[in-house]
């Protein structure tokens, strides 16, 4: 059994949104960060260890997703970032998509898609974590193999007793 609990940092646009993502998010089990400046989300998602972020298109202080796109970029594991916005439509569900967001989600939010697409996203960042933390036999020897994907592995450990 999964003794994590899910986190979710959140940029809500207003005080209404902030309560609603409470409540749909507190009832499912769900530690939740709220933020509302760049600023806010850059300290946050540092210092908390956020699997999801659900951000605006845009901030009020001016920046927009894609800073917080090159923020995140710079994280061992980066969280699973959602676009919201009002006002989605093909392109910017293609950009997201084409830079390295998760999705895109449509508002007003339906708590039962927004529930879902970021119980998906948390699985896909589990995955992702784990999948980083996962080394070859032969790194860290030292002996010039390097670390990850390591294409030429000692004769010592063959590929055959690896899979």
């Amino acid at each position: 059994m999964d003794t994590v609990v899910p986190a979710l940092l959140a940029v809500p646009a207003c005080r209404e949104e902030r309560d609603f993502l409470r409540n749909v998010f507190s009832a499912s089990g769900w530690k939740i960060h709220l933020a509302q400046t760049f600023q806010e989300v850059r300290s946050a998602i540092r210092e908390q260890g956020v699997g999801v972020l659900l951000s605006e298109s845009r901030f009020s202080d001016g920046h927009c997703w894609k800073d917080l796109l090159g923020e995140i970029r710079r994280l061992e594991v980066p969280p699973m970032l959602i676009v919201t916005d009002r006002l989605a439509d093909e392109r910017l569900w293609a950009e997201v998509l084409n830079l390295g967001g998760y999705d895109v989600l449509l508002k007003p939010f339906d708590p039962a898609e927004l529930l879902r697409v970021v119980s998906s996203a948390w699985r896909s960042w589990k995955l992702k974590g784990a999948k980083s933390r996962r080394r070859w036999p032969w790194d860290g020897l030292g002996r010039g193999w390097g670390v990850g994907l390591s294409p030429n592995p000692p004769a010592q450990y063959p590929l055959a007793e690896l899979w």
